[in-house]
């Protein structure tokens, strides 16, 4: 089984590595030449728990890649997507794609696709170190959801989740875990990226505490979601479990890239909109981190 792996940050690393090991043959795209030259030359590290273990790696300029694989998994950021797939739907044969995306604002692309497609919720932690290694800093799970064709046009693929270390399971409720994770990111992110602080302070800070209830409190008006304890526990569980990491957002406006603000507050106040919800402070996170992204790049 070929698998192709859009994307050679900290998932993308983190995928290809357990890949390799449960036996695929497994190409890395990467948006630096420089990148898969190094990944040709070294493999693919992964530390965990001081252990560190190295698996071969095939790699290609994403660019120039060949896209002969039999599934195509793409670790990108969300706005990376659009320009992505309209080259490489030129270029490949692969009919069976897998997109890892954080946010929600891709899945009107998906559901417009024709080919089989399935969403992946990737609940790992993950720190990419250098262009060949990643620490799989937290161990979870990987939930996929079928949004085109089923189960069996992706049999050969969730094998690749037999592995104690890197677990995934099918979900029929796939839309529903997908709103659990933004809930997520979008109580986290935003606010650890504005006031530069790692995830804990969320919880130990007592006014970051109570401007993240508020910013909870308005995502349930505009998401409509009905288990409002379960949403907040969940939230301040990976906090906690979260609390000495930098959270991607901050990292990517602490490194002048591009954030993700909107394909997660983007596509919340996109809703809130649609109900004429009235959510101000969602408002000042989605604009403030705007701003800050400009100023820094």
């Amino acid at each position: 089984m070929k698998i192709g792996i859009v994307g050679g940050g900290s998932i993308g690393l983190l995928c290809a590595y357990y890949f390799r090991k449960k036996g695929a043959e497994v190409t890395l795209y990467t948006r630096k030449p420089e990148q898969a030259e190094a990944l040709l030359k070294n493999g693919v590290t992964c530390l965990r728990n001081t252990k560190k273990d190295t698996v071969a790696m095939y790699a290609e300029d994403w660019a120039e890649g060949m896209y002969r694989d039999d599934y195509l998994l793409f670790a990108v950021k969300q706005y990376h997507l659009p320009s992505i797939m309209d080259y490489i739907l030129g270029v490949t044969d692969c009919e069976r794609f897998v997109f890892l995306q954080n946010g929600m604002s891709h899945l009107s692309m998906l559901e417009n696709m024709k080919q089989p497609s399935a969403v992946g919720i990737v609940e790992h932690g993950a720190r990419k170190l250098n262009a060949t290694t990643v620490e799989h800093t937290g161990m979870g799970s990987t939930k996929i959801g079928i949004v085109q064709g089923n189960t069996g046009h992706f049999n050969s693929f969730l094998h690749c989740f037999h592995n104690e270390l890197f677990p995934g399971t099918i979900e029929n409720d796939w839309f529903a875990v997908m709103i659990n994770k933004l809930i997520i990111n979008a109580c986290i992110n935003p606010l650890t990226a504005l006031y530069g602080v790692r995830n804990g302070a969320l919880l130990t800070n007592p006014s970051l505490h109570q401007a993240m209830q508020i910013v909870f409190d308005e995502i349930l008006q505009a998401v409509k979601v009905k288990n409002r304890e379960e949403q907040w526990n969940r939230v301040c569980t990976v906090c906690r479990n979260t609390a000495h990491n930098h959270s991607s957002m901050l990292m990517d406006i602490k490194n002048g890239r591009q954030t993700e603000i909107d394909s997660i507050i983007g596509y919340i106040l996109q809703q809130a909109n649609k109900q004429h919800t009235y959510v101000p402070t969602l408002s000042f996170l989605y604009y403030s981190i705007k701003g800050l992204q400009k100023e820094q790049q």
